[in-house]
């Protein structure tokens, strides 16, 4: 169940466990993985996160990410933060989350409307989310 719950996401998720509650930036896992895949903590990166919602809780999951894509928007380290539907597989989702620095993505963990997405997510997810690191060339 925790593994479940770290999709998202950000971020949010939305692959590895997150808990209900803030942690500290060493501890959560996602943190963890970003940090030993981008070479600078301090430049912008992308997640995409993939994961399954039990059949039947489509739309509920749906109806659950709209205030969290609402604000994460709104978050000043958030670059992109966009839920895709699969439509051959109408029960996948993929997440696009691009933040400006993995600071940015541990206070978009820490927010409560991150903290309440994950939490249900949790509950209406099935199987382990994958999450894929991107890093974002300088321009």
């Amino acid at each position: 169940m925790r593994s479940r719950l770290l999709f998202a996401a950000p971020a949010l998720a939305l692959m590895v466990a997150l808990a209900p509650t803030a942690r500290a930036e060493d501890d959560h896992p996602v943190v963890k993985l970003v940090k030993g895949k981008v070479k600078d903590a301090k430049k912008p990166f992308a997640l995409i996160v993939e994961f399954k919602i039990k059949a039947g809780k489509e739309t509920e999951a749906e109806a659950a990410f709209a205030p969290c894509l609402a604000a994460t928007r709104k978050e000043p380290g958030c670059v992109a933060y966009f839920l895709n539907r699969d439509p051959d597989q109408p029960q996948m989702f993929i997440m696009y989350e691009q933040f400006k620095s993995v600071d940015a993505l541990v206070a978009h963990l820490k927010e409560k409307h991150t903290q309440t997405l994950l939490k249900t997510l949790g509950e209406l997810g099935e199987g382990e989310p994958k999450l894929k690191i991107l890093t974002v060339p300088s321009e």
